[in-house]
């Protein structure tokens, strides 16, 4: 006696219907879509005439879903800042904030006098601006003081004096014209490279006067002493800091940033130093052999950064399942069609708003790198480098684009 004569055909029917698909045919029904991926990819690809590295994989399941050249060491450009990043968020903490701090060497203040000096002791935030200092000042008047015996003396030591970094320290690198000019009391982001603590002080001075504080003294450099007491601060949240550095691409906020780790890292001051030494223990911890990259500054300047695709595949993927950090970090980077340095990229493309992440531009050199959302919802890390191409990157930056508008079309239905 056989089962199927106890099923009535009405019922057979059914089953027939809601049987479950193959899961082999499943898997090759993925495969075809991934060989279809690669062929699209590889079709772009054709028309670029440099050296080019790609690689894609998925950030849940982490299978590889495209590569070309991944082992080819490149200059990554500002695509660096995302090191920075990640590092600062596991050396310094998304609790971090940069502050300023008004310290007085006058242990009793409740008589409204500052009997000695009052101290500008900046922890190199890299947005410290005129508001800053004008509210400082009203915190100051706010603790009833009327009069400064001393001096106002603004403090820079909690990061080292070499202000323009690793300019023209390799021949053949990014001139010094090009890089900012980094304290650890910045103003306004430094332009012109004037003295920006002198300035702080300065406005800090000009403020308190206007007041009606007193200030007996004249504005000069120095040392906070260890044993003054903090009397005020401004600050600028982890976030805020890397958002900006981010979308924008600061060179100065990266560089600060990176000595600001090195710091940590370290001790103070903070130097290029300190922070490519935290960089090299962070990215190793994370399973990147020393000896596929160097990251010798934060922003991406110089020319002798290289790194290859593993490294920024698999530090995307360590700060994907970071789930204390990974918010913090995604919605740092620049949007697709936007925001940031993306804002006029893949606009009108499925693309559009569906990838987060960060540019990079030198002479010669064009990359992106970060997370791009198929049409599935899922989220896939890429790395797309490109170096040696004449003239603009306005070719290479079209061919970035075309390629993560294929992820985020991207099924594998």
């Amino acid at each position: 006696m056989t089962i199927s004569k106890f099923i009535k055909p009405a019922v057979i029917i059914l089953c027939l219907i809601y049987l479950p698909v193959n899961p082999i045919n499943r898997t090759l029904e993925a495969r075809d879509k991934t060989a279809e991926l690669t062929s699209s990819i590889d079709s772009i690809l054709n028309y670029v005439n440099c050296k080019v590295s790609i690689q894609v994989t998925s950030a849940d399941k982490y299978d590889l879903l495209y590569e070309y050249n991944p082992q080819e060491q490149m200059i990554p450009a500002s695509i660096t800042k995302l090191v920075t990043a990640a590092t600062a968020l596991s050396v310094l903490g998304v609790n971090h904030d940069f502050k300023t701090i008004a310290y007085s060497d006058d242990g009793d203040i409740k008589d409204g006098i500052i009997n000695g000096n009052l101290y500008l002791k900046g922890y190199g935030d890299p947005d410290l601006n005129s508001s800053d200092i004008v509210y400082l000042a009203g915190l100051i008047s706010g603790k009833k003081i009327t009069e400064i015996t001393g001096n106002i003396i603004y403090d820079e030591s909690y990061l080292d004096d070499q202000h323009y970094g690793i300019a023209n320290y390799y021949a053949g690198d990014t001139k010094q014209g090009y890089w900012p000019y980094v304290s650890a009391l910045n103003f306004n982001k430094n332009p012109g490279g004037y003295d920006p603590a002198s300035s702080a002080a300065s406005l800090l001075f000009d403020n308190l006067v206007s007041l009606n504080i007193k200030v007996d003294g004249i504005v000069i450099a120095g040392v906070t002493p260890t044993a003054a007491k903090e009397i005020a601060e401004v600050k600028h949240s982890m976030f805020d800091v890397l958002a900006h550095m981010n979308k924008e691409s600061d060179n100065h906020s990266a560089i600060t940033v990176f000595k600001v780790i090195g710091a940590k890292f370290a001790s103070p001051p903070g130097s290029i130093e300190n922070g490519e030494a935290a960089v090299i223990d962070f990215l190793t911890s994370i399973g990147n052999p020393r000896s596929i990259f160097e990251i010798i500054e934060g922003s991406g300047l110089s020319r002798f950064n290289t790194v290859n695709s593993d490294l920024y595949i698999r530090m995307l993927k360590y700060m994907y399942d970071d789930v204390k950090n990974f918010d913090y970090f995604y919605s740092s980077l620049a949007i697709a069609g936007k925001d940031g340095t993306l804002r006029n990229r893949m606009i009108g493309t499925e693309a559009e708003k569906n990838v987060h992440a960060k540019t990079g531009t030198l002479n010669s050199v064009s990359s992106l790198a970060g997370y791009a959302v198929s049409r599935d919802n899922e989220l896939l890390i890429f790395y797309i480098a490109m170096n040696g191409f004449g003239g603009g990157a306005n070719q290479e930056r079209y061919k970035q684009d075309q390629i993560c508008q294929l992820l985020c079309s991207f099924s594998r239905k």
